[in-house]
């Protein structure tokens, strides 16, 4: 686009574009646009995305590269999401089946006694728990990506938590910062996505890697960060945390973006990211609870009237009944009767 700097940002630091909002950048661009020329009906569309661009250039060395990386990991999870009865009627493991108690409470207490807009209500839930698997997976990898970090390797050899030098020289940690000036210290992170995702053994068990990696490394700082939260009011394993290890610095929200990023809008650059991959793999994948809930809905009407029985009822009998060897110890071996 053929616009001139506005000449009042010739003498200021690059900071001064690289820390604004995204508010801020849009108004910044808008501003541009109008002194340029730019027809009026134009100068908002191109305002945010010069916004957006501006920040996934701040976070990152290479955005289109990781924003390519992101996309394809989220397009793979979708596949997770549910999309049949049977799904929702039991998970990977065997014993983890629909609960037909909780599926009458939701229909009852949650959908003014709707049981298709309860069938909703349980694929949407069960997709959230997926998607919140997904987050943590990519904010360690993302942010091991962002400007300044080094994304740290999970180990995939028995001894994964053993320090290593060669082979696991960081265990416990998922963002490495080097020193990028003398006098600096070597920064290791643990990178959570909310305060509650560890209780206090896996906790524990965290600082005491970390106290191994201060002994390994001298004069290095130790993080362990949960970005979503405002306090760290209520942190489950944050005691057991710094008894294990006092030197462990815990923090969360925009405290630990302002260290991860170096940004003073770190969960900005983080959420633009997320936005322009997220709405990437929506157009991809075409999914959507509406139509998946319809379907699943269907199946359960179907089945019920087929036995002669109410929907509440087939359900029930599906979570419940099943091959009597294999419902009692007595009788059930490794899956196999005696």
């Amino acid at each position: 686009m053929a616009v001139d700097v506005p000449p009042e940002l010739n003498e200021q630091p690059v900071e001064a574009i690289a820390n604004l909002t995204i508010a801020d950048l849009e108004a910044l661009f808008a501003t541009a646009l109008d002194r340029a020329g730019t027809p009026e009906s134009g100068i908002a569309l191109s305002a945010t995305n010069l916004a957006r661009r501006a920040q996934l250039l701040r976070a990152f060395d290479d955005p289109d590269a990781v924003l390519q990386w992101t996309t394809a990991k989220v397009i793979a999870i979708t596949a997770d999401l549910p999309r049949t009865a049977r799904e929702i009627e039991c998970g990977r493991n065997p014993g983890d089946v629909l609960d037909p108690y909780l599926l009458a409470a939701t229909q009852s207490l949650l959908c003014e006694g709707d049981f298709r807009g309860a069938i909703g209500a349980t694929v949407t839930h069960k997709a959230l728990m997926i998607l919140e698997g997904l987050m943590g997976h990519l904010h360690e990898e993302v942010i091991g990506r962002m400007r300044g970090n080094v994304r740290n390797p999970e180990p995939r050899a028995e001894n994964a938590e053993l320090l290593d030098f060669q082979f696991n020289p960081f265990p416990g940690a998922d963002v490495i910062q080097p020193p990028v000036a003398d006098g600096e210290p070597l920064r290791l992170h643990q990178v959570k996505s909310k305060t509650g995702s560890m209780n206090s053994s896996g906790g524990k068990r965290l600082a005491e890697q970390m106290r191994t990696l201060r002994m390994a490394y001298p004069g290095a700082e130790l993080y362990a960060h949960s970005l979503v939260g405002n306090t760290l009011r209520g942190h489950r394993s944050m005691g057991g945390m710094l008894r294990a290890e006092p030197a462990l610095i815990v923090t969360v929200g925009d405290a630990s973006f302002r260290i991860l990023t170096g940004s003073e809008n770190g969960a900005e650059l983080l959420l633009r990211l997320y936005q322009a991959a997220f709405d990437l793999a929506a157009k991809e994948t075409g999914y959507s609870v509406e139509t998946m809930t319809n379907a699943i809905f269907e199946t359960f009407r179907e089945r019920a009237q087929e036995a002669g029985e109410g929907w509440l009822e087939s359900v029930l009998h599906q979570s419940t009944r099943g091959d009597t060897a294999n419902m009692n110890s007595r009788t059930y071996q490794g899956g196999r009767a005696r």
